[in-house]
């Protein structure tokens, strides 16, 4: 008995595992009474915030209704609780989406401005160049003296010596050379001391010559010049873009020679003309070829040649005579292509087959003509009545077709092209036309006119006695 009882004690003092189910009614009432309360708490403190911020709403109501500002307060500067900052982010990231879709539709909106002003008035004036001479001279400085009509008086310039380069003008006259922007700003102005000055021009060159003597200047697209001395005097010259340059001489032993020389002013060639005087010399872009064109008689008949010369070869690629002509000016359009104005035809010669597309003029006397390199095409005035009225304007594509011509009954007396358009001078007006005819306008000159450059399809130069001025039309 005693050992089972000492048993059964010890059973009961042996320590058993913590059981929920044996948590005693008290406890559970406790915890769940404190679990109220501190959601009572919290509850209360949230109503408390907002009263709060509720008050100092209406404080700043009121101070704004009494026209003052209010200030910042504690309240303001506290962080929003959770569900409102949700809210203001998706407000915020709402609006920032919006902002995007309107930058997007403005962006489309100026672009489709852009090519409607580009179809309407041509991408040519919405060039780089002319971009930024409208930032520098059309916006700031409108009240400079440097600007179109430019007085020139004093000043003797010659239609041939008056040319664009690029959308600029260049001009020489006998006392210096100057370029000019399409504001009459001036690029940059060099002088000479030439009596017969003469000029040879490319787009980033221009060679200044004194006809007849022996001094000449080369000039870069920045303005900064070199002078020289030939070995003979002058008759004729020409200038690439690569600085490659040509000078035709009188020379005691023949009529003509040519001598050309690299952008460094080395001579890579030399080709002398026993039977014939030298009349205009142009160069191939790869200053490899030059075109050369030469006047002769026989028996009272003038003979006029056209040579193709290779500068690797000692004989001429290509040679050909023209009884009756003369040419006036020999000029490439392309690497195989180049073209030679005469007085009775126009000859458009393929250099590297000696193939040559010719135009008669059958009786028409030439008034004026335009040879555009950047499209390879010419385009002429031919006068059908003795007083130079009544031309038909004739244009050429680049393999010397003649592709489009219409006629008008005035006296042309000098023409420019710029793509598919050409504008013509008479005595006292500038008109525009497309080559097959279509006339856009025409302007009225207040004086003599002598040269006219287009620089884009309705924009062009004009050089009149005394002044240099720019007409749109």
């Amino acid at each position: 008995m005693k050992h089972t009882k000492h048993a059964k004690e010890k059973r009961d003092e042996t320590p058993r595992a913590y059981e929920p189910s044996e948590v005693s009614e008290n406890e559970a009432e406790g915890e769940e009474t404190n679990t109220e309360k501190e959601k009572t708490a919290r509850e209360l403190k949230k109503e408390q915030r907002l009263k709060e911020k509720n008050a100092k709403k209406l404080e700043k109501l009121m101070k704004k209704q009494h026209g003052k500002k209010p200030e910042p307060t504690e309240a303001d500067e506290e962080e929003p609780d959770e569900e409102e900052g949700e809210t203001r982010r998706a407000r915020r990231k709402k609006s920032s989406r919006f902002t995007k879709k309107q930058i997007i539709l403005a962006v489309l909106i100026l672009v489709v401005l852009f090519v409607v002003m580009l179809f309407a008035f041509g991408g040519d004036r919405f060039s780089m160049h002319n971009i930024s001479n409208f930032i520098n001279y059309g916006i700031f400085n409108r009240n400079s003296e440097e600007k179109f009509p430019l007085d020139i008086k004093g000043e003797n310039v010659s239609a041939g010596s008056f040319v664009r380069k690029g959308q600029d003008v260049c001009y020489c006259s006998d006392t210096r050379t100057q370029l000019l922007n399409n504001y009459g700003r001036s690029v940059y102005s060099v002088q000479h001391a030439f009596i017969r000055p003469a000029m040879a021009s490319s787009n980033e060159k221009t060679l200044v010559y004194n006809l007849g003597g022996t001094a000449y200047q080369i000039i870069g697209k920045d303005g900064k010049f070199q002078a020289f001395e030939a070995e003979d005097n002058i008759i004729c010259a020409a200038i690439n873009n690569k600085g490659v340059y040509a000078l035709v001489t009188q020379n005691g032993g023949y009529l003509s020679k040519l001598y050309v020389y690299d952008d460094e002013q080395n001579q890579i060639y030399a080709y002398s003309f026993a039977d014939y005087y030298v009349t205009s010399v142009d160069l191939s872009d790869s200053g490899k070829q030059a075109v050369v064109s030469g006047i002769s008689a026989l028996d009272g008949v003038s003979i006029a040649s056209v040579y193709v010369l290779d500068f690797t070869k000692d004989s001429p690629r290509y040679f050909s005579e023209y009884q009756g002509d003369l040419i006036y000016e020999v000029r490439y359009l392309s690497g195989d292509r180049a073209c030679a104005i005469g007085s009775t035809a126009a000859y458009s010669v393929n250099t590297s087959n000696g193939s040559v597309e010719t135009y008669a003029y059958e009786g028409r006397a030439l008034t004026a003509y335009d040879i555009n390199t950047d499209t390879s095409t010419y385009t002429l005035a031919l006068s059908s009545s003795g007083d130079g009225r009544n031309c038909d304007i004739v244009s050429f594509n680049s393999s010397g077709k003649a592709e489009k011509s219409f006629n008008i009954d005035e006296r042309i007396i000098g023409l420019s092209t710029y793509k598919g358009r050409v504008m013509l001078l008479s005595s006292d007006s500038v008109m525009l036309y497309s080559k097959d005819g279509t006339h856009y306008n025409d302007k009225a000159l207040s004086s003599d006119p002598h040269a006219v450059v287009m620089y884009t399809a309705s924009d062009a130069y004009v050089l009149c006695t005394g002044y240099i001025d720019t007409v749109t039309l």
